[in-house]
């Protein structure tokens, strides 16, 4: 009867599924265990991750303010990151924040460490887990943005030659043009700025003619200006054929303009002395032009040149002081040519003494062609160019200041302390 008994205990299943399963059970909550632990280090890590991404971010698009020194941008950088881990921090653990601005302030690198204390950390031998996130976020186009040629394709989208000088003042120059030789700095030529950066590569000596060595195969930026509308135009310049509108001549003496359409363009000329009175200035189908000893002078003027026929030629001996418009559509903008003008124009400053040229010069589809012997716009705040492409001639010194707070012209969206691109690199 014994011997019955145990023979049915062996062979009832029940039994032996019971007896399996409570072996297995510590193991498969081992197994549960490990899963949650796991799933619970990949979230935390996924967390970090985040942390250290917004700190890069964020701290990168300090980068790009007026006067954001470097201690400032790593406060930025290690604050933000907490921001965003704060309410998510495992019970007995401490993230820890390490932040450093990249070489030539290109960028902003952010790694993020913390030690977790592991859930099954006795059982498994493992008290705790070193996790780490890192990332880095890159500007293109710089910090301070006063400087962007437009033309994909262009040889020497930026040239200087002879001895001529473009002296950007803390704030960074970039082609967008993919050619080899993008930027193109030959003879005694020199370009200094706090970035250069070309999206294809350059042809000058560095030292010698180009200071620091600019970043090559940069991303190009898209035309910052591009979404501002351009000032309504009146249709009163319709002449109705095929005669071209002949330019409003001020020949000699002292003359006040006012703000309005100009068909044909206007010539100054003869030493005539001529002030703008605040405002916007349209010259429709015809050039602006300032010649032989004349001086065009104003405060507050915005410069938009429609049509095929608007260009812009401030001659050798011309006297030019201008600012652009604090308020309206063209506010910021001192010169804005028509985005839908024939490719290629273009806009010539040979003047000695174009000293204050405060504001953006914006030419989507112009090239800005700079041809005398000593500084223009240096006596500016600030001034930004938006061009096809820009060259330089003979020994004019092309000076960009960036003193963005020094004026009530405001800087256009896009350009100035908000010109850069902010994109994770990794």
């Amino acid at each position: 009867m014994e011997q019955q008994r145990v023979s049915k205990f062996w062979h009832d299943e029940r039994g032996g599924l019971a007896l399996a399963f409570g072996l297995a059970l510590p193991v498969l909550l081992l197994g549960a265990g490990a899963m949650m632990e796991y799933a619970s280090l990949t979230s935390r890590r996924a967390q970090l991750q985040q942390a250290a991404d917004t700190g890069a971010l964020t701290a990168a698009r300090e980068l790009s303010l007026a006067n954001a020194d470097d201690t400032r941008v790593v406060s930025v950088a290690k604050s933000a990151a907490l921001a965003s881990l704060a309410g998510g921090q495992h019970e007995g653990s401490a993230a820890t924040v390490g932040a450093s601005v990249m070489d030539k302030r290109s960028g902003v690198q952010v790694v993020v460490n913390e030690t977790v204390v592991n859930l099954m950390g006795k059982v498994m031998s493992l008290p705790s887990s070193e996790l780490e996130a890192r990332a880095t976020a890159k500007l293109s186009g710089g910090g301070r943005l006063c400087v962007l040629t437009l033309d994909p394709n262009a040889g020497a989208a930026i040239r200087l030659d002879t001895a001529s000088k473009l002296t950007a003042n803390g704030c960074s120059v970039q082609s967008n043009s993919t050619d080899k030789k993008s930027i193109q700095v030959r003879d005694s030529g020199f370009l200094l700025a706090e970035r250069i950066c070309s999206s294809g590569g350059y042809e000058g000596r560095v030292g010698a003619n180009v200071s620091p060595t600019p970043l090559t195969d940069c991303p190009p930026i898209k035309d910052p200006l591009a979404s501002r509308p351009p000032p309504p135009v009146p249709a009163s310049c319709d002449n109705g054929s095929l005669v071209p509108l002949l330019p409003r001549k001020i020949i000699g003496g002292t003359r006040t303009l006012d703000p309005g359409i100009y068909c044909g363009g206007l010539i100054v000329t003869n030493g005539a002395n001529v002030t703008l009175r605040e405002g916007t200035y349209i010259f429709n189908q015809g050039p602006l032009v300032v010649d032989k000893g004349s001086t065009l002078a104003g405060d507050y003027v915005g410069f938009y040149f429609n049509g095929d026929l608007a260009t812009m030629k401030f001659d050798f001996d011309s006297i030019i002081n201008l600012s652009a418009p604090k308020t309206g559509t063209m506010a910021g903008l001192l010169i804005y040519s028509d985005p839908k003008a024939i490719l290629g124009n273009k806009f010539k400053i040979f003047s000695d003494n174009a000293r204050r040229l405060l504001g953006t010069i914006y030419l989507p589809r112009g090239d800005l062609y700079v041809d005398a012997n000593k500084p223009i716009a240096d006596q500016s705040a600030y001034t930004v160019i938006v061009a096809r492409t820009i060259e330089l001639q003979s020994g004019p010194n092309l000076v960009l200041n960036a003193n963005y707070g020094a004026t009530d012209v405001p800087v256009p969206q896009g350009v100035g302390p908000t010109g850069s691109t902010v994109a994770l690199s990794q």
